[in-house]
């Protein structure tokens, strides 16, 4: 090619104006358009604008990383939509309802229901809503009811009706973002929290801001909780905070509650040992000098999501159970028997097969009454036995950077199951792997000498957790 042609070239690539950056409603507008003109039986205009939607959600993914629930819901719903990608749409429906923690109990069954409608053997009449976010937003009334999100996984449940949190005072989510403080200014952090609750015992201890009984008790948590970013570094990728994490620390689930209530208007179940908001980048729990694991169960929630935005409910809440229960290491977790695993043996009969695990949604992990309690208690250690499965197989990494990777592609036109996942990497049908689970769980329980049998969690041995007296909860 001769320097002039190049020339020429250059000066009509500059020409050409870039691809306008996409926003949610750019991709809404051109959702409603093409529904409009399937509606209207204009198909040639409906395939014209489904193909510009299509490549405007490929750009809005190179733009952004991984694309969020809000735009996966309408590629999916818009999918569903055209016969040759039905297939396609019932995926990013499923990959929705599998990881969107932020849909209530309605706004999972509106997921449900567009998914039985893309899954059904006759293709239906076009008749979705004219806004499939506003409807569902409608139909949710609203997606964080709080305007934060709580995560309370590492929790303990007593036996009060009330299991789900509700917001009593909410604090607005801006304020919330305007606490983070960049991890390069750590006084400007401590400072800020001094100025909030001036009788608070806090300092800072790498990362980390945290309050304690004692300035010696806090900073001694700290240096607890600094164990635990390396191994997380080293063998997941989950990388330090690049804000300052603030660590609100409690003797009690009742002093968990007054925390929740007074700094981020949440009402708490009772018996809750830890929740985190990542709004603001605290977390507040249960802990004390030489027992933080409550709060390392809430520190993988809080870090995790920079790198695995939308992990599987099975694969982040079963791998924070069991970092909460491990010996941290340098580069790696050392996971062994736990109360964890004294809790799937008695619930045993209630554990989901390893092929419902992987298709259980965020919103099941939580125990809807009293009578549920147990039910969601076998689903938790299921989810943490399942990740000590893997390590003892040699194949958690694996797995996890797989499901990280390769389950749904940015532009979302790549999707592998977490099943296919499973089962290309373990070599095993999942039947067979969940049958090799039970063996291998019943061999552990053979191999444990009977007088070292965890009989629940203890009120302060090394990373365990809370008093053996409360029960474990979502």
């Amino acid at each position: 090619m001769n320097r002039s042609f190049q020339i020429v070239c250059l000066i009509i690539l500059s020409l050409i104006p870039p691809a306008a950056s996409q926003t949610i409603d750019d991709l809404s507008k051109l959702w409603q358009d093409t529904y409009a003109a399937l509606k209207n039986s204009d198909q040639s205009t409906a395939d014209t604008l489904f193909k510009r939607f299509n490549q405007s959600v490929r750009l809005y993914g190179q733009e952004n990383g991984r694309p969020g629930w809000k735009v996966e819901l309408l590629a999916g719903s818009l999918n569903c939509l055209f016969p040759q990608s039905r297939t396609q749409g019932a995926q990013i429906l499923e990959h929705v309802r599998e990881t969107a923690r932020d849909l209530n109990e309605k706004g999972m069954a509106e997921v449900n229901r567009l998914l039985q409608n893309c899954t059904a053997q006759q293709v239906a009449p076009v008749s979705e809503p004219l806004d499939p976010l506003g409807n569902l937003v409608a139909t949710s009334a609203t997606y964080q009811a709080p305007r934060l999100r709580a995560d309370t996984k590492a929790g303990y449940l007593n036996d009060r009706d009330h299991v789900s949190g509700v917001a009593v005072s909410p604090v607005e989510a801006a304020e919330l973002l305007s606490r983070r403080v960049p991890v390069s200014e750590p006084q400007k952090a401590l400072q800020a929290l001094r100025a909030r609750e001036p009788r608070a015992n806090a300092v800072i201890v790498g990362d980390f801001v945290v309050t304690g009984a004692s300035t010696g008790d806090a900073r001694r948590i700290g240096n607890c909780l600094e164990t635990y970013l390396s191994p997380l570094k080293q063998e997941f990728e989950i990388d330090a905070p690049r804000y300052m994490v603030t660590v609100y620390t409690a003797d009690s689930p009742h002093r968990v509650s007054e925390s929740a209530a007074k700094r981020h208007g949440l009402d708490l179940p009772g018996g809750v040992a830890a929740y985190s908001v990542r709004e603001d980048m605290s977390m507040s729990g249960m802990a004390y000098p030489s027992s933080c694991g409550s709060l390392a169960h809430e520190l993988v929630h809080l870090l995790i999501k920079d790198r695995f935005p939308m992990g599987p409910a099975w694969l982040e809440e079963g791998l924070a159970s069991e970092v909460a229960v491990a010996a941290p290491h340098a580069k790696r977790f050392r996971l062994s028997w736990s109360w964890r695993d004294d809790m799937l043996q008695h619930t045993f009969e209630l554990r989901p097969t390893v092929e419902t695990l992987l298709k259980t949604p965020w919103g099941d992990f939580s125990a809807t009454s009293s009578d549920d309690l147990r039910r969601a208690a076998a689903l938790q250690a299921m989810a943490a036995i399942f990740i000590r499965y893997l390590d003892a197989k040699g194949k958690l990494k694996e797995v996890y950077f797989a499901a990280r990777d390769q389950h749904i592609s940015a532009d979302l036109s790549q999707y592998r199951s977490y099943k296919q996942i499973l089962e290309q990497i373990l070599g095993e049908s999942v039947d067979r792997v969940d049958r090799d689970f039970v063996a291998w769980f019943k061999h552990e329980q053979e191999m444990l000498p009977k007088d070292d049998t965890p009989k629940g969690p203890p009120c302060k041995g090394p990373t365990q957790g809370p008093c053996q007296t409360m029960k474990t909860a979502s």
